[in-house]
């Protein structure tokens, strides 16, 4: 799908990955992750091209089908708050109960079984994951699908504030006006790697 791209994404960047549906964009997060341990996709296979992860990168995944992660089916009457604690087994309950109440998992919330979660909830699930595992590079793939505006908003000022590196797929254009730093846009099988913020790509491209 895109010939010919190379890039070095260095610590601290917050990439937008921007182009129409089927462009290509969930197809270059795929690949980017596809020699990462337990986060590839086992149906997905690279044709070709390399990635090389830094020595100490850490990532942490939110795909489109955030069910994915969880894997209700598997286990479907695991409690939530159960299967986080799998995340880091050395964390206290206590820390686990916390961050569930952060993404409104109050009180005996955090015994509801993993089947009986909507797709709201399972994207806070996810986001729960990736506040206890603490990853420096974030990928995400349209993560706004299942948040209300009240949750879009708190991702903006989280995103903004993280100091780690982010790869963010989202039409939301507050979140790519006020968190990208950097711009992929793919566009007829290429991709234009713009080093600035999204207000400089629009004045250049006006």
């Amino acid at each position: 799908m895109i010939d010919n791209f190379s890039a070095n994404v260095l610590r601290g960047a917050k990439v937008c990955l921007l182009g129409r549906n089927g462009a290509g964009k969930t197809t270059l997060l795929k690949s980017l992750l596809n020699n990462y341990p337990g986060l590839s996709d086992p149906d997905f296979t690279l044709d070709n091209g390399t990635v090389f992860w830094g020595h100490e990168a850490q990532v942490g995944y939110f795909p489109q089908d955030v069910g994915t992660v969880i894997e209700s089916d598997k286990e479907p009457n695991l409690g939530i708050a159960e299967w986080l604690h799998r995340w880091k087994p050395d964390a206290h309950m206590e820390d686990i109960r916390g961050i569930l109440g952060q993404m409104l998992f109050s009180g005996e919330e955090g015994e509801k079984p993993l089947k009986a979660l909507s797709g709201g909830e399972q994207a806070r699930l996810v986001f729960c994951k990736l506040i206890l595992t603490k990853p420096n590079i974030l990928i995400f793939d349209e993560p706004t699908n299942h948040l209300d505006l009240e949750a879009i908003n708190a991702l903006n000022i989280a995103l903004q504030k993280y100091e780690g590196t982010v790869l963010l797929v989202t039409h939301d254009h507050d979140l790519i006006d006020e968190v990208a730093t950097r711009l992929w846009i793919f566009k007829d099988g290429q991709i234009e790697d713009f080093q600035g913020p999204y207000e400089e790509w629009k004045g250049k491209h006006n």
